[in-house]
Order: C-alpha cells, then structure tokens, then sequence
C-alpha cells in the first residue's frame, strides 16, 4: 500500500520533489526520480511530475509503504556541544551568529552544521519543516545568518531578499589602504572546473558591491561592505579583483601576506557578516520585521586582530 500525506502550510507552492526530499533528507535522488519516471507518485491521485507545484490540502501518494522509513531517512547528526549564539528568534525566523569553520547546512549525513544546531538548540520537534536558511555563509566566514522555521516565513524572507528588502553588511580586513570608499561593478562566473568564481569585465552574472573604509593604513584597512547581489563569494572575488584581498583568504588572497598574517594566527579569511537590516514594505507575514537591524558582534580571532592595531569597533558605529 502507498503511503499517503496532505500539503501543510509549510510545502504549499513548493515543488514536488523539494516536498518530498524534505520529508525524506535521505532518498537518493536517483531513487526519486525513478519513482516519478514509473509513474509511482501520485498528486491527487494522478501520476505527478517532479516540478509540480504543489496547493494546501492536496494529497500526495508515494510507492513505499513503511512509515518507520522516514525515521530511517532521517539523519543521524553529530551536533558539536557548543551553544549556537542566537541573537534573535520567534515562532517565524532565528537570526544567529556563526562561527566560522561552521558549514551553513549539511553537505553529507551527519555534518555538524548551522541547520544541525538550531535544531538542537531550539529542540525542534516539527518533522514536517526542517530549519531553513534563507542565505549562506561560506564555510569559514563567520557572522548573521538567518533561518526560517516555518515555509511561510521562508517564502516571505525570500521575496522581501529579492526585492531587496532586506540589506546585509559585512565588515573585512583586506590588505592594502583603498580609497575611503567605491563601487565595485563586475560580473562574476563559476570555473566549476576549478571551483572558483572569476571576475569578468564583460558578460558573467551581474555584480555589485559598495565599501567603505572605517580604517586603515599602509598594509591593511577594516572596510564595511554592501552587497548589493549575493552572488557566492562575490566579497572575496571583488576584493582581490580591486587589489585589496581578503586578509587569510587562501582562495583568492596573497600568498605572502596570507603567510606574514598566519605567523599570527590568522588561519581564515577574515570576512564577518555584521548586519542585517530589515527595510519597509515587507511581506505581510513578516511586516513586523519592518525596520528592525540585527548585529553579529565580532568573533575573537577578528577582534584580536584589530585590537593588535589598536582599532576599536565599538567607536565607529558599525
């Protein structure tokens, strides 16, 4: 006999497959797609294709019968025992602060993980929603990230991030002693090969990135960044592509000033998600976000840093 569920407010207007896979993390995908080739999964009765979008209250067939085989599929986490710093959370988002060396969400069956620690932290016990980051942060660039906890809410996050309702501020210490401020306008591309993002004066995915200086000198300045895009690594690509890398950045820094910072104990990029800001005309399921600005204090290994030269943060307003 299939096993058989209904669309809750959280999948509503979702694809088929994403519903599917949310429920069962640990379905291959090839396993999923024959399925759907044999005609196996039923929408309201009626063989189903993957992109399908899905409306509350429909009702969803698939061809295993087990209901233990969800418990099955669900990842067996290994969740460090440090405390996720939470700086903001209701019944719809939770804004943390993380920790670089921290993958956003899991890569592979039991990756320690931001997604990992907010469902230990906030003893999650909804199996039909799994915390869902709204953006990324690279592995090693710490800061304020935001997770939705209900589908509504990540929809509504979604739409306010693409219609640029939502502004997201890093601060980097970069080598170098740039202008006291700029745009950077390039267009970005993917090396898959390679894995890196190249910068690229004409064609490639649009780009833009505004900074500002909140100090410096001769070999390093503190910028605050705003990324008008949020194009993967687009910080550390614009960076390097001004002649001013990333301090600790082994992808796209100097090597020689990687080598001189790491002497002391610089041993990743120093990249921070500081803030964000929430602007008007929201959602009207997150209306009440609407001008609220959320800061991610900075970890110690930045903080050292700058106390090193004698740069305080909490004198500039940032």
């Amino acid at each position: 006999m299939p096993l058989t569920f209904k669309i809750d407010k959280h999948q509503q207007g979702r694809r088929l497959d994403k519903v599917i896979r949310g429920k069962w993390p640990d379905l291959p995908l090839g396993a999923l797609m024959k399925y759907f080739r044999k005609k196996q999964i039923l929408l309201d009765g009626k063989p189903a294709t993957f992109n399908d979008r899905v409306s509350l209250g429909q009702e969803v067939s698939v061809p295993w019968d087990d209901p233990a085989l969800k418990k099955a599929f669900l990842p067996k986490r290994s969740v460090s025992s440090e405390p996720l710093d939470i700086i903001y959370a209701d019944s719809n988002i939770c804004i943390v602060n993380k920790p670089w060396n921290l993958l956003t969400q899991p890569v592979r069956k039991g990756d320690d993980s931001v997604v990992a620690r907010v469902i230990k932290e906030l003893n999650w016990q909804d199996s039909n929603f799994t915390p869902t980051p709204v953006h990324r942060l690279d592995r090693n660039t710490s800061g304020i990230l935001v997770v939705a906890l209900n589908g509504e809410a990540l929809r509504a996050v979604n739409e306010a991030w693409r219609n640029r309702k939502v502004h997201k501020k890093y601060l980097a210490l970069v080598a170098g002693n740039p202008k006291d401020k700029g745009i950077i306008n390039v267009g970005l591309v993917k090396d898959t090969s390679k894995n890196v993002v190249i910068a690229v004066k004409n064609g490639g995915l649009s780009a833009e990135t505004r900074f500002r200086k909140i100090k410096g000198d001769d070999e390093v300045s503190l910028l605050s960044l705003d990324l008008l895009t949020g194009r993967p690594h687009q910080a550390r690509v614009h960076m390097a592509y001004m002649g001013c890398p990333i301090v600790g950045d082994r992808k796209y820094g100097d090597l020689k000033v990687n080598r001189e910072w790491a002497k002391q104990g610089v041993k990743r990029p120093l990249l921070h998600g500081r803030t964000i800001a929430f602007g008007e005309d929201l959602p009207p399921f997150i209306k009440y976000l609407s001008r609220k600005t959320f800061n991610a204090p900075l970890p110690e290994d930045f903080l050292l840093v700058l106390r090193k030269r004698g740069w305080h943060i909490y004198s500039w307003g940032v």
